[in-house]
């Protein structure tokens, strides 16, 4: 049986957020699933002349690291794990493109049984949890032990686990 495949989709500017992302990367490799990284496209302004120095120098970075999530990365994943700053809205622009794209999918019946996580800064945060069930994803829960990035961790482990487990059958 091939590999587990995991998505880590995130939108970060200053760095907070990827940190979130590669915690739950670990947490995937951890389950033995193999990952692939994308980071969602910076929309309008691309750099705020409040962010400081060390904002502006890791975004810099990201903007180098990272190529933006296709529709074949999406169909690809057995399991998809998004990562949102705590002020995540479905609305906002680096968003609604991504998300457009995945509803297209699940309109077109191409995302059954696929697996999805939230994580978000903010633990208590729910929103982007909201926008995903309401793609059709089978979601799976946070934990709500450690900090964020132990949560971050356990939750790509778990994420990649129960795509495993369906993927055989189980």
């Amino acid at each position: 049986m091939p590999q587990t495949e995991v998505l880590i989709t995130f939108y970060s500017r200053c760095g907070s957020t990827e940190k979130l992302a590669l915690a739950a990367a670990v947490g995937a490799v951890q389950a033995r699933a193999q990952i692939r990284f994308r980071r969602l496209p910076d929309i309008g302004e691309a750099a705020s002349s409040a962010d400081s120095p060390e904002c502006r120098k890791i975004h810099e970075r990201l903007l180098k690291d990272y190529v933006a999530p296709t529709e074949a990365d999406v169909l690809r994943a057995d399991a998809i794990i998004f990562a949102a700053p705590s002020e995540f809205r479905a609305v906002s622009p680096e968003w609604t493109e991504h998300l457009d794209l995945i509803e297209e999918l699940r309109s077109a019946g191409k995302l059954n049984n696929k697996i999805a996580a939230a994580i978000q800064n903010d633990a208590g945060q729910d929103a982007l949890a909201r926008t995903i069930l309401r793609l059709g994803f089978i979601m799976v829960p946070a934990g709500m032990n450690g900090d964020g990035a132990a949560r971050a961790l356990a939750h790509g482990r778990r994420t990649a686990e129960l795509a495993t487990a369906l993927k055989k059958g189980g």
